[in-house]
């Protein structure tokens, strides 16, 4: 099993289904025989989520998650974290 170098063609999310291992100070999921770092956020996800955006939002402890292509996020300043 090889420890990964490049990054994939797609994206492994938590809770995707794959089996995880860690790595140092981050999660992998093997996939294919293959070891691949866990994406908190979508790679091509560059958007704000803000107020009014169109998005469905949920009440989440002491802040509002905004519904994104199934995956909840967290606007905080100018990072989007990932639930």
């Amino acid at each position: 099993m090889s420890t990964h170098t490049e990054q994939p063609d797609h994206e492994h999310l938590p809770d995707d289904g794959c089996e995880t291992v860690l790595h140092g100070d981050h999660v992998d999921h093997v996939h294919d025989g293959e070891r691949h770092a866990e994406t908190k956020v979508h790679a091509g996800h560059g958007d704000p989520h803000i107020e009014g955006d169109g998005c469905e939002t949920v009440q989440h402890e002491d802040h509002v998650d905004h519904l994104h292509d199934g995956h909840r996020h967290h606007q905080h300043g100018d990072h989007v974290h990932e639930h």
